[in-house]
């Protein structure tokens, strides 16, 4: 049988333990599907993620990274009758215990915490899309109209890794409900996924504010993306607050203050206080601390606050079909840019570049 290569994550120590291995080509069971891989996204913090204890933060050792994949169908268990070989699709890496809906893992990252979700991880899912071709869930594979997406507007299959990034954000804007012609604060927004957040908002006909610290990328956001204000932050609460109420109040603010930050975000209380009676909140950051809020603020206001953990299988559907039909641009047009394309061999490079591109629109990927 034909070989089949995957970048194996051997155990979790610095420098990264890994090394690129040859195995069978796998064969679909009912239940799943196999998938060519021919671009996998590399996200910016995956080198680190792979080397270093996080807090919260654990995967099955050892097992296959990579959680954002476009690939050929190359085989379906006999329960599919839908998927078709040959089939371009993108793979989606959220996905949770048939048995227990509550037991979320995203494959190829993380295992959610947990004795159910590490079992499910360790057991079934441990591999994700760093490889020549993986197995994934039935339902995890997404068609892909290619015909549509390559054919009719160009794009190349490694911009098309953007799609579960651009899938959170989606989650995040549709869980308070964004309309067209409402008004989101986006806070930061110059991050992938900050910056995706105001490409979701803006193409469902929304105003975006967008909040940040680096003038040059909001004004790229302002430029490239329809109907965005911007607003840069200052770490002065009020006076923040005045700037972005000098657009009028908003109707919502979408929160993707990363992880990496270690103090409570002064935005946050800024864009609170931008907010109109009963607005909305979503939570979709990193954020490892506390965050205080004005506690009766909240209440005079009615304003509601959400958490959201990525997204349902209905939205990243709806994601893609934003894409097909035009609606959502993505690609070099859109201000996309692949930043590099490494062979599984080459993953120490591709781990720095990475590293490097942390900005909106941004990606490194591997085309094994």
């Amino acid at each position: 049988m034909a070989a089949a290569k995957a970048l194996v994550i051997k155990s979790l120590k610095s420098p990264a333990d890994v090394e690129v291995v040859e195995k069978d080509i796998p064969i679909a069971i009912p239940g799943t599907a196999v998938i060519q891989i021919l671009a996998s996204g590399i996200g910016t913090s995956h080198g680190y993620l792979i080397s270093h204890e996080v807090p919260g933060f654990s995967f099955p050792v050892p097992s296959v990274f990579g959680s954002s994949a476009v690939g050929r169908v190359v085989s379906v268990g006999s329960d599919s009758v839908s998927i078709k070989e040959g089939q371009l699709v993108a793979i989606d890496p959220f996905t949770s215990a048939r048995d227990d809906a509550s037991v979320e893992i995203i494959v190829g990252l993380m295992d959610g915490g947990g004795s159910k979700a590490k079992k499910l991880a360790d057991n079934t899912w441990r591999d994700g899309s760093w490889q020549t071709h993986a197995v994934v869930p039935l339902e995890n594979a997404i068609p892909l109209n290619e015909e549509v997406l390559i054919g009719k507007h160009g794009y190349e299959v490694e911009e098309l890794t953007i799609i579960p990034r651009l899938s959170v954000a989606y989650g995040a804007i549709s869980n308070v409900d964004i309309k067209a012609g409402e008004t989101v604060i986006v806070g930061p927004a110059t991050g992938q996924f900050g910056g995706a957040a105001v490409e979701v908002a803006s193409a469902l006909g929304a105003r975006v504010i967008a909040l940040g610290r680096n003038q040059e990328a909001l004004a790229t956001l302002q430029s490239t993306i329809p109907r965005v204000e911007i607003v840069v932050i200052t770490g002065d609460v009020e006076k923040d607050a005045e700037a972005i109420q000098a657009f009028g109040l908003a109707d919502a603010f979408v929160d993707f203050t990363p992880h990496s930050l270690q103090s409570e975000p002064s935005h946050f209380k800024s864009a609170l206080l931008s907010l109109r009676k009963r607005g909305r909140v979503a939570l979709m950051g990193g954020l490892g601390g506390n965050i205080s809020i004005p506690y009766f603020l909240m209440i005079l206001n009615s304003l509601e606050i959400k958490g959201k953990w990525m997204y349902t299988r209905d939205e990243i559907r709806k994601l893609v079909k934003m894409i097909e039909v035009g609606t959502l641009k993505i690609g070099k047009g859109a201000g996309h840019q692949v930043n590099g394309k490494f062979k599984l061999e080459d993953y120490e490079a591709a781990f720095e570049s990475a590293a490097k591109h942390t900005q909106w629109g941004s990606s490194v990927v591997f085309i094994p």
